[in-house]
């Protein structure tokens, strides 16, 4: 399924991809409880490329809470990135 919400999120995440995302699979990892389930590519591109609107739009697009996406962005992403680095996301958070 693609939503209305997704396009602008998308276009973002599959520029550079040879083998395009939906927002369904999007959706499943954010929403994933291990790395084994997550596409690592399209996460760091979400939260590190993706503006907040954007973000947001998704997320309430899926009905995803922020706090899903903040828990996704904390154990998947973050850790790859220097100390105190802050993603768009943590501005909503803060």
């Amino acid at each position: 399924m693609v939503a209305k919400n997704d396009w602008m999120v998308l276009s973002t995440i599959n520029a550079p991809r040879r083998v395009p995302i939906t927002g369904d699979a999007l959706e499943a990892s954010l929403r994933a409880q291990s790395i084994d389930q997550v596409d690592s590519m399209a996460l760091q591109t979400f939260f590190y490329e993706c503006d907040l609107g954007a973000q947001l739009g998704f997320l309430r697009g899926r009905n995803l809470p922020v706090v899903v996406a903040l828990s996704a962005l904390d154990r998947f992403v973050r850790p790859g990135f220097a100390h105190g680095y802050h993603f768009p996301l943590d501005a909503w958070a803060a």
